[in-house]
Order: C-alpha cells, then structure tokens, then sequence
C-alpha cells in the first residue's frame, strides 16, 4: 500500500513538471509569430503600382495653353488707322515685296478674306481675291450697312513669283505659311505625304508676322483663307475657342455649295491660319476650291453676301 502511494507521488510530479514546460514554451511560440517582419505596406503600393502602370507610349496631347500664344515679338500698333477704304500696305514679305489690303466698305464688322498663302498651284486663289475686289468696287451697294471688307490677295508674293510649281508653296525660306502659325504649331508639319517646313518656330516669318498683327488690330468678325482644291470649308478649331466658327461654315457652305460639315482628315496639318484665328476668339476657316484653275467666283460671291446678311442679322437679303 505504501509502495502504490509513491508511485502515485511520483506520477503526479512528471505530470506537473510537464505541464510547466508547456507553459513556459508557449509565450515564446507567441512573441514569435509577433515579431515576424511582415512586408512594408509601402513595399506592396510599389509592386501594385509597378504592375499597373502602362507600358504602351501615350499619344501625344495637344500643348499646354501657354503654347497656343505668339511665341514671337509683337509688332508695334499700325500706326495710323486702317483706312475706311482703300488699299494700304500692313508689312512685307521675306525679299521685301509689299504685303497689300483693300478695304471695302466702312462697318464696323470686319470680313478679312485671304487669298495666296500659298502661291504655286494656288494662284487662282489670288485671282478670286482680284475678281472680289473688282465686283466691290463696281458695286459698293452689294456690301451690307455695318459690313466692311478687308480683302488679302496675296500673302506669299516670292512663292507665287516662282509659277505653278510646288516650290511655289513655300515663301522666300521655304517655310509653309499655312503651317507656321501659333495654335499648334508642330516642328515637322505635313503637305500630303510631304515633310515641308514650318519655319523654326511659330511665327518665324514675316508674312505670318504682318498678317497676325493685322487681325488683332482689327478684330475682325470672321476671317476666311481661300486655297485649293480639295472642295471643302474646314473650319479651324484650336484653343479654348475651338467650336465658334461652325455656325459660319454652315452659312457660307449653304450658300456656296461646298461640303462643310466633315473636318479635313486626309493628312495631318499644323500650326494652320484658321486655327490661330480661333483661338482668338474669331470665327475662321480655310475655304478651299474645287479646282486648281477656276476661281469659282459666283458661288465664292453667294457664300460672302450670305456671311454679310448674317453678321448684321438681316433676313431679308438672303
């Protein structure tokens, strides 16, 4: 009996002592799985954001607002007033020649029309302006109280000067003025598939310079360039103005009888005359032609008396 009582004793010491161990491993196994170094959660944002960021190259962006303003000097004032009729000189070109308007008229709102921007194969362009001016003068009647035309038949006299060529495009640098404008303006430019150049910076060239300077002094109530001939009015959209020259081109294309609702696609262009405009605040547009010979010259004469009829809102003379 006694003997059966140690050996019970005894059992319930291993039991205790066993016990014990336990206990004291346990806080260890804790403080373990606590002291464990997770990852950083910093760490985890990296590899998530690393994962999603494209690997494509982004397409490029039309630039900053600050890049659609003249990046060149300005030009003093005009000064003296543009004449209320007549032609005067507003600047010249590359060689020297003078740069010519004819204003027609004596309203308060302004219809520029620009015809030679380009020379070249465009040179009918410039005869339709010469046609216009002609018309105006035999019958000043035709032009609406409150109306005034300043008419520009040749912006680029040294391109024309060279004959029908494709040189003929360029001015005296041979920079493409359509292109050299600041809303825009791109280092490599495009006529068809044709790298052309767009001078080494928006506004580089005199003519652009002379013509920029006399739509702000004027501040004309819209202003068309003519070329040719890809049968069409485009009108231009750059800047936060983009969309005001719709309303024109409908009115103008109606009368005319040119497409005007679909935009030019069939290459890129840049730095264009119209798109400057725009974003000026004035309606613009590039009225182009159906031919390279042929001025045109009835339905050019509908769509500027509709024009008329619609700055003065005057719905009995369209």
């Amino acid at each position: 009996m006694r003997r059966l009582l140690i050996i019970i004793i005894l059992s319930l010491l291993v039991g205790c002592q066993e016990n014990s161990s336990l206990a004291s491993l346990t806080p260890t196994l804790v403080s373990q799985s606590v002291t464990l170094d997770p990852i950083p959660t910093r760490h985890l944002r990296a590899v998530v954001t690393r994962a999603m960021t494209p690997t494509y190259t982004a397409l490029p962006t039309r630039p900053p607002t600050e890049t659609l303003l003249p990046t060149y000097t300005a030009l003093p004032l005009l000064e003296t007033p543009i004449p209320l009729n007549g032609t005067f000189s507003f600047g010249q070109s590359v060689l020297g020649t003078p740069l010519t308007a004819h204003r027609l008229g004596t309203g308060a709102k302004v219809i520029v029309l620009v015809g030679g921007i380009h020379g070249g194969w465009e040179v009918n362009t410039t005869q339709l302006m010469n046609e216009l001016i002609a018309h105006y003068q035999a019958n000043p009647a035709q032009i609406q109280p409150g109306v005034s035309l300043l008419i520009v038949p040749q912006l680029n006299p040294d391109g024309a000067a060279r004959g029908r060529v494709l040189e003929g495009r360029f001015n005296q640098h041979l920079v493409d003025l359509n292109r050299n404008w600041g809303c825009g303006w791109q280092a490599t430019a495009y006529f068809r598939s044709q790298v052309v150049d767009p001078g080494g910076s928006a506004f580089s060239e005199p003519e652009t310079q002379a013509l920029s300077e006399l739509i702000l002094n004027t501040r004309p109530s819209v202003v068309l360039f003519y070329h040719s001939a890809a049968d069409g009015i485009f009108a231009g959209d750059c800047g936060d103005f983009a969309g005001i020259s719709e309303s024109m081109v409908a009115v103008y294309g109606r009368a005319s009888g040119y497409p005007y609702e679909a935009s030019f696609s069939d290459y890129p262009v840049t730095g264009t005359a119209p798109a400057w405009v725009t974003a000026q605040g004035i309606p613009s547009a590039d009225v182009e032609l159906s031919t390279w010979r042929e001025t045109e010259f009835d339905r050019n004469l509908r769509g500027i008396q509709a024009l008329q009829c619609w700055l003065v809102n005057e719905v009995s003379c369209r």
